[in-house]
């Protein structure tokens, strides 16, 4: 497994570094309860490390789960990608980062793509306990070039909305940017039409029971609520609804669900 790691820093520090935008974002990069997140993110990092994964799918519990519609859980997903950091010292570090779709801090209406490391990943959770997709080792490197390359960011799309439908490009969320990315490795294609086909194909999304006062006046209280992308029921992408897709085609190594000890 630690072969498998030190290959992957030695491909990654020939295609790039991340460079490190914490701040711009939903998440501040705040850490609260240190002494208890430390443990936490070291115990997700380990698994992964123990896994031999280059890249995983990381998911976190943002808000109290009794607040989240049935069947959905996590609120926050993005990949985590094993990389060399140089610190403000000059050494060079092994470790993973996230790379996230975030909703903007101020400005819910809107995203931004946010590197950041997995202390501040959890630094401010409802709940420490982590749901983990490890794609199978073909796969890993496949995503591992999709996130280093142009394609990544070029399925971006700026606007967002927290129930974002994933068979259109009007809004986005983090799960709906990192299915897109997903399907964009599997088919190598960037093509955006291509994708919601394949999508629309293989993948089903998440149906998300909201009631009809709150789909007609969500705009108003809810900053980053719009449903004008959707038709019929609301569906979007969810934590759930990427490992069903995994798990239905056999693409994971491993799935797994870490909780604090």
């Amino acid at each position: 497994m630690l072969k498998r790691l030190a290959l992957a820093v030695a491909l990654m520090a020939g295609l790039a570094q991340p460079a490190l935008a914490v701040g711009s974002s939903a998440s501040d990069g705040t850490v609260h309860n240190l002494e208890r997140v430390a443990p936490f993110t070291k115990k997700v990092e380990t698994a992964l490390a123990e896994h031999g994964a280059l890249v995983a799918i990381v998911a976190r519990v943002g808000r109290d789960p009794k607040e989240m519609p049935d069947g959905i859980t996590y609120t926050h997903v993005a990949f985590w990608v094993y990389s060399e950091m140089t610190a403000e010292d000059g050494r060079k570090l092994n470790g993973y980062v996230a790379y996230n779709l975030y909703q903007r801090s101020g400005d819910g209406d809107r995203a931004d793509l946010v590197q950041d490391f997995p202390i501040q990943f959890f630094g401010n959770v409802a709940e420490l306990k982590s749901g983990v997709v490890i794609p199978k080792p073909e796969l890993q490197r496949e995503l591992l070039k999709q996130i280093l390359s142009p394609r990544y960011k070029g399925l971006f799309v700026p606007d967002y909305s927290v129930v974002a439908n994933p068979y259109s490009w009007r809004y986005q969320n983090c799960t709906n940017f990192v299915m897109a990315n997903i399907v964009s490795a599997i088919y190598g294609t960037a093509d955006r039409n291509e994708i919601v086909q394949y999508l629309r194909r293989f993948y089903e999304a998440k149906p998300v029971p909201v009631n009809g006062l709150v789909r007609a006046l969500g705009p108003i209280f809810v900053d980053g609520f719009h449903t004008n992308d959707q038709s019929g029921p609301i569906k979007t992408s969810t934590y759930e609804s990427i490992v069903g897709f995994f798990q239905q085609y056999d693409l994971a190594e491993a799935v797994l669900e870490i909780r604090e000890d």
